[in-house]
């Protein structure tokens, strides 16, 4: 086993692609907020060109790298691979036809819940890199789930705001009083966690990305759901510090590797440029159909189109079989990112092993 460390691979591909992405767009969420608040509640097409489309839809797809287009994953995860998108196409249709708001409802939570874990994800991975203790795991799991999940309870005791996960009303609202409680509880997890932090401090082994990775989503999901009421806010401080460190990993563990297989050695910008490029592309082509058959609210980037006088089921279908990547995307991250016979060569891609 290596010993002990605090990157993957050193502090500038760490900090620049795991713990700047958020830091950046907090900072410019406050600066728009500040500089720009007339326009709190108008749309930003380029804001939703680069953050949705080009790094939260693009991030969904790369989950390719270790899935379909991996011919040892094809093998070790072939029925996950099948039954998968099976799975969610067969359950959106259903949640659909029961009723449109009670899918985009589930399809909320389950992202709320994704995108928890994956801001979990990212830091536990510095603690194993570090070789830290199982009360400095439990403990910063749970500072991260308390940083976001306190925000997402407040926002539940605070409907409706004027922005939404998905759609107006695909969130329960709760008792007022919750929000606060919700946030006050958030209190003695941060002191227990960053006086652990300190002490590992002075100890010398600082593993400075941990509390990083915990206090930037926590910073952002304050920022974007609870201090200001404003979509722009709301996405940038949503999108980017999950989206581009996840493209940052899905790279590491053979997703360049992948790629290199594909077109043969080439410059690293070339390689780079293949590994989105697919990605960018796909994600155009996803956010095409939506905007097309479902949504028809970005006509500057798609063109002007009707919206479309669908049957029930038809509808329910386009709609459940458009949201299987994402859904599978949520659903196959369960397994991939697990170090062990499932995901041989993850250990040694990550550098946990030599």
């Amino acid at each position: 086993m290596p010993p002990p460390r605090s990157f993957l691979r050193g502090p500038a591909f760490d900090l620049g692609w795991f713990a700047l992405p958020g830091l950046a767009a907090a900072a410019v969420a406050v600066a728009l907020a500040y500089l720009s608040p007339e326009t709190a509640g108008e749309d930003s097409p380029l804001l939703w060109l680069v953050g949705v489309l080009l790094v939260d839809v693009a991030h969904v797809w790369a989950s390719l790298y270790r899935t379909y287009l991996d011919p040892v994953a094809r093998k070790l995860h072939r029925k996950r691979l099948i039954a998968a998108p099976l799975l969610c196409a067969w359950l959106g249709l259903l949640l659909h036809l029961e009723s449109p708001l009670l899918f985009w409802s589930a399809m909320a939570y389950l992202a709320i819940f994704h995108f928890i874990k994956q801001h979990v994800g990212f830091a536990l991975l510095y603690v194993r890199a570090a070789h830290e203790s199982r009360l400095d795991r439990r403990l910063t799991e749970l500072a991260v789930w308390s940083g976001t999940l306190g925000p997402v309870l407040w926002w539940h005791a605070n409907l409706p705001r004027s922005f939404a996960w998905f759609m107006p009303g695909d969130l329960v609202g709760l008792p007022a009083w919750t929000g606060p409680l919700a946030l006050a509880l958030e209190l003695p997890v941060w002191l227990a966690f960053l006086a652990r932090r300190l002490r590992l401090w002075h100890q010398g082994r600082p593993a400075p990305m941990v509390p990083l990775l915990a206090v930037t989503p926590a910073l952002c999901w304050h920022l974007g759901i609870v201090a200001f009421d404003d979509d722009r806010i709301f996405t940038l401080t949503n999108v980017f510090l999950h989206g581009v460190p996840y493209l940052a990993l899905v790279w590491l563990a053979g997703g360049r590797a992948r790629v290199t297989a594909a077109i043969g050695p080439r410059p690293l910008v070339v390689t780079a440029l293949a590994f989105y490029g697919l990605l960018a592309a796909l994600a155009f082509a996803e956010e095409l159909a939506w905007d097309r058959l479902v949504w028809h609210d970005h006509p500057e980037l798609f063109g002007a189109s009707a919206p479309l006088d669908l049957h029930p089921l038809l509808a329910a279908a386009i709609t459940a079989l458009l949201a299987v990547p994402q859904a599978t995307h949520y659903l196959l991250d369960r397994w991939i990112w697990r170090v062990g016979p499932d995901n041989p060569e993850l250990a040694r891609q990550l550098g946990f092993s030599d």
